[in-house]
């Protein structure tokens, strides 16, 4: 699969994850799990940023997608420092996930750039 589905299916997953199980609560006797869509506000940001890697993956923007993952990366590091022991599987995936993304994106940055360096060269040695 060439980077651009692979981009836009981390963005997938990252956005479904965000309705997975963050975290564990127990509330006045009661069990219950919590997950991106209970916590509000930064949430949103880490549902808006999955969002903006998938599309920017299919636009091969690769800068703005480091940014984009790396931002999703942060905000599940700090909801993983705040759940401490009761951390869930669905913030340890989207840790996975968004740590794949940064990954994708720089390689498929570094490959861009190879393109553009051998189009230089091929112009140039044809001249």
């Amino acid at each position: 699969m060439n980077g651009k589905i692979l981009g836009t299916i981390l963005g997938v997953v990252g956005v479904l994850l965000w309705f997975m199980p963050f975290a564990y609560v127990n509330f006045m006797g009661m069990d219950a799990y919590q997950a991106g869509n209970h916590i509000g506000g930064i949430a949103y940001l880490l549902l808006l940023s999955s969002l903006a890697y998938a599309v920017l993956s299919w636009i091969e923007q690769h800068i703005p997608r480091i940014i984009a993952a790396s931002l999703a990366l942060a905000i599940c590091l700090l909801f993983l420092a705040q759940a401490g022991s009761s951390v869930a599987w669905g913030l340890i995936a989207f840790i996975i996930v968004s740590s794949c993304s940064i990954v994708m994106a720089i390689r498929d940055n570094k490959l861009l750039k190879v393109k553009k360096a051998n189009k230089r060269f091929e112009r140039g040695a044809t001249r």
